[in-house]
């Protein structure tokens, strides 16, 4: 009895020995898990440290420059105190990136000047025109029927301005430029000849009297000529409180037009934590590229840019992501000292069993050798 007695206990300790030694192998592999933890801890953390935002530059009313984080609201909307004026491309179409209103007015204004005006409030002070949007007919027409006009094997149609600018135009005649211009477009050849002719006539008008085209709108703003409107909605203003928003508009349509047209952003994507994180996912994913208006003489209009190749004029720059870095800081502290704990009990636990693996060991040994005592006593009679 004594033999088996011992026999049974050395199964039982080899037993708890065994599930000691796994309990062991588990808690070790729950440490290799959290060394794994630990290097996307740190992973995650240096990718907060090398995370970066652009910031785009507004100007103080002491004539510093401060910048501010860029997304499309802070980038591509009206400001009088932003350094320069952007714009946003889609990568895909080549189509610029606007408001749903600025696509609307887009469309139903098809120059640059009513554009800017209606994007200003004012379309209802054009004029007195039969076709409210455009204006009024200049009396020069590019097809058959009208005015006399024939242009052959064209469908054409007829050229409009508002009747402001003719106005204006009329109380001009004495500006040899202008009258020139003017009757440049009776004289060019063909729809396109004409209405570039147009176009240029009205940049001209626009350069020099373009105060007075906003005060005879500002008349204008009493009623509808022949027509019982009531008042219009036209503030009590002055042209020079509106010409830097008035050119911006105007500049802003031109890029359209260069764009081939525009598509629209929603508005949730314009601004605030979803408009910052949706530009800057743009425009690391190269689906969006930035342009700015260049004012310099010799190369006006449109040019493209991005953060890489530009300079201080284009007042764009790439700066360390400083809140993000700051709720990362936080995360890896915290979420390190979860680990350590873990850790910490980890080896407590692998310090206990390893205590109970060399009592069960040793206690196994013991018993093996009693038990080779006992065979030698009883057996070796026999030897």
């Amino acid at each position: 009895m004594g033999m088996a007695a011992s026999q049974a206990r050395l199964l039982s300790l080899t037993s708890r020995l065994h599930d000691v030694e796994l309990k062991a192998q588990s808690i070790e592999s729950q440490k290799i898990a959290l060394a794994t933890q630990k290097d996307e801890l740190y992973q995650n953390y240096c990718d907060a440290l090398d995370a970066t935002k652009i910031q785009v530059a507004f100007r103080n009313d002491d004539a510093t420059v401060r910048y501010v984080d860029a997304n499309f609201s802070t980038l591509c909307s009206y400001s009088e105190n932003r350094a320069r004026q952007y714009a946003l491309i889609d990568s895909k179409t080549g189509h610029m990136i606007v408001p749903e209103d600025v696509a609307e007015k887009y469309k139903s204004y098809k120059d640059k000047y009513s554009f800017a005006y209606a994007m200003l409030g004012f379309e209802g002070n054009f004029g007195w025109g039969d076709n409210r949007k455009q204006g009024c007919e200049i009396g020069i027409g590019t097809a058959q029927n009208d005015y006399g006009y024939d242009s052959e094997g064209g469908t054409g149609y007829s050229l409009y301005m508002t009747e402001c600018e003719q106005q204006v135009y009329d109380s001009h005649t004495d500006d040899s430029e202008l009258v020139e211009a003017f009757d440049a477009i009776e004289e060019a050849e063909g729809d396109n000849a004409k209405q570039t002719a147009l176009d240029e006539f009205r940049n001209l008008l626009y350069e020099n009297y373009s105060s007075e085209i906003f005060n005879q709108m500002n008349i204008n703003k009493s009623g509808v000529k022949g027509e019982d409107d009531g008042e219009l909605d036209f503030p009590d203003c002055s042209w020079d409180d509106f010409q830097k928003e008035f050119n911006y508009y105007v500049q802003l349509y031109e890029g359209i037009e260069e764009a081939g047209g525009c598509t629209t952003i929603d508005e949730q994507y314009q601004s605030g934590e979803a408009g910052n994180e949706w530009f800057q996912n743009m425009v690391e994913a190269g689906l969006v590229t930035i342009q700015v208006y260049n004012t310099d003489g010799a190369n006006k209009g449109w040019i493209d840019t991005s953060i890489t190749t530009s300079t201080n004029e284009n007042y764009l720059k790439e700066v360390q992501d400083e809140k993000d870095l700051k709720k990362a800081e936080a995360e890896y502290e915290y979420e390190l000292d979860k680990i350590n704990q873990k850790d910490s009990k980890y080896d407590t636990d692998l310090s206990k069993l390893e205590t109970e693996r060399s009592s069960i060991t040793t206690e196994i040994d013991s018993l093996k050798q009693v038990r080779d005592d006992n065979i030698d006593r009883t057996f070796g009679i026999f030897s």
